[in-house]
């Protein structure tokens, strides 16, 4: 199917991603172009009659009450940092069929983990199997931890994200108990998509025209869940799991700032956190190499 079809255009990237997320919940496939700051919704000819219909319909139920802007701290980082340092990773351990010490010292056995070896829920979330598999989470980590950096901030968003991502990995070790290792980054690139659903949720609830829209970014992430996250040799659960802990995680910050009034912390404070992120991984991997000498 061509994906040419020019639905509707927009100066607010906020629009954009709502009509985005209304069609990834009717599953109707489409894309968003930017050029010069205005933003175009591009759907397949064949769906141009449903997709503006779903938008329609959208769009009646909420035309008295508009959803306040998302908050915005502009570019961040942490999607590029994220793809780097994949990457980079990967560059060192070498592809995982040399079985280097770094796979055997750091990969998520469920049975090693459930027997304490806690530090390879998140030393394997920086470990990838071949070029293809770490192209495929550098470009995920482009887009939705960046998306994450851009509203809780670089070093915040980072914290939030290992913290997810590192639940759904020690849960994937609960469930499958033995006999099952993974590896890869798509655990987090999945926690920051449920961390951007979750904030998203707990602010269209808020919403008093068009509560029941709160499902949509939930079925958007769901829908990419299915789209890219199932399949011959993909860590189904450890992706599931990661986005359930990133909604949740979502969820209980976009809460937080709507009845605590909690904003993203301050440069200084989110640089501070960005180093927590990164001694997490840094100590996990001396722990790891230690408990494999």
């Amino acid at each position: 199917m061509a994906v040419d079809h020019l639905l509707r255009t927009t100066a607010s990237p906020t629009q954009a991603n709502e009509w985005a997320l209304v069609l990834s919940a009717a599953s109707i496939q489409h894309r968003v172009d930017e050029h010069d700051g205005h933003f175009a919704l591009v759907v397949d000819p064949a769906d141009a009659v449903t997709a503006g219909e779903a938008l329609d319909s959208y769009d009646a139920e909420g035309a008295s009450e508009q959803q306040p802007a998302a908050p915005d701290l502009g570019w961040s980082p942490l999607g590029l940092i994220c793809a780097i340092a994949f990457v980079g990773m990967l560059l060192v351990t070498g592809p995982s069929e040399r079985a280097s010490t770094w796979f055997k010292a750091g990969a998520a056995s469920a049975d090693l983990i459930v027997h304490g070896a806690w530090w390879r829920a998140v030393t394997a979330l920086t470990l990838h199997e071949d070029v293809l598999h770490v192209v495929g989470n550098a470009v995920a980590a482009l887009v939705f931890a960046s998306a994450v950096g851009r509203w809780l901030g670089t070093g915040l968003g980072g914290v939030l994200i290992l913290a997810a991502a590192t639940a759904g990995n020690l849960l994937t070790a609960v469930v499958k108990h033995t006999h099952y290792v993974s590896i890869g980054g798509s655990t987090a690139t999945f926690a920051a998509l449920g961390i951007m659903a979750g904030l998203q949720v707990a602010r269209r609830l808020r919403l008093r025209t068009r509560p029941g829209y709160w499902w949509v970014p939930i079925g958007a992430g769901l829908g990419m869940f299915a789209m890219t996250g199932v399949g011959p040799g993909t860590d189904y659960h450890a992706h599931l799991f990661g986005l359930g802990f990133g909604l949740l995680v979502g969820v209980g910050w976009a809460v937080a700032q709507l009845k605590r009034g909690w904003r993203a912390p301050r440069p200084l404070v989110q640089g501070l956190l960005g180093l927590v992120a990164l001694g997490v991984v840094a100590l996990s991997w001396m722990v790891a190499f230690r408990h494999a000498g």
